[in-house]
């Protein structure tokens, strides 16, 4: 069993392999990129022949000043990246992920409604037949808005975009059960 990781910095400094043990796992997820890079990257993903892939991309489109795209903008194109993984593996199970809660950029620009605003598309549009991971309900903060404090980097107090070690804790604790049951269903 196979499980591949796709998606931009909060994915790819998740020590995956080591919270799954019941499975081969391959992160793929590069720090910084946007839907257009993982876009391009599905045909090397599709070489690993992952039974499951795991997507989470997404804030890099927000806060990216050459793209600074609006919540359904992206959606659509997250959803385009789940529509190109099943035509390229369609023996594959898809994890879609919501799009994490974040901070006000260090600009002053507040992106944090446009993420809810793609997670809204996502929730709304996703195909009927892949499984849906709703992180923003596990990790926004009180205001409804931010990333909760006790997930953020030390470093990044008004940013609040990446995960500290119990942000990925609380993540793998909520994603091995959905895992592990897409692992018994195949």
């Amino acid at each position: 069993m196979k499980i591949a990781f796709a998606g931009d910095s909060i994915t790819a400094s998740g020590n995956w392999a080591a919270a799954i043990d019941f499975a081969e796992v391959s992160n793929f997820a590069v720090s910084g990129d946007s839907t257009d890079a993982l876009l391009e990257m599905i045909p090397k993903i599709a070489e690993f022949k992952p039974d499951i892939v795991s997507v989470l991309i997404g804030t890099n489109d927000f806060g990216n000043t050459l793209l600074n795209r609006e919540g359904t903008d992206v959606g659509a194109r997250v959803l385009a990246i789940v529509n190109e993984f099943k035509k390229q593996l369609p023996q594959a199970k898809i994890l879609l992920h919501t799009i994490l809660p974040r901070g006000i950029e260090d600009s002053g620009v507040d992106l944090r409604n446009r993420v809810i605003d793609a997670n809204e598309y996502l929730k709304l549009n996703k195909p009927s037949d892949i499984e849906f991971l709703d992180l923003w309900a596990h990790f926004v903060a009180p205001d409804g808005l931010s990333l909760a404090d006790q997930y953020v980097m030390a470093d990044e107090p008004i940013l609040k975009l990446h995960l500290n070690e119990n942000g990925y804790r609380e993540w793998i604790t909520v994603l091995l059960p959905i895992l592990q049951r897409m692992v018994n269903a195949k």
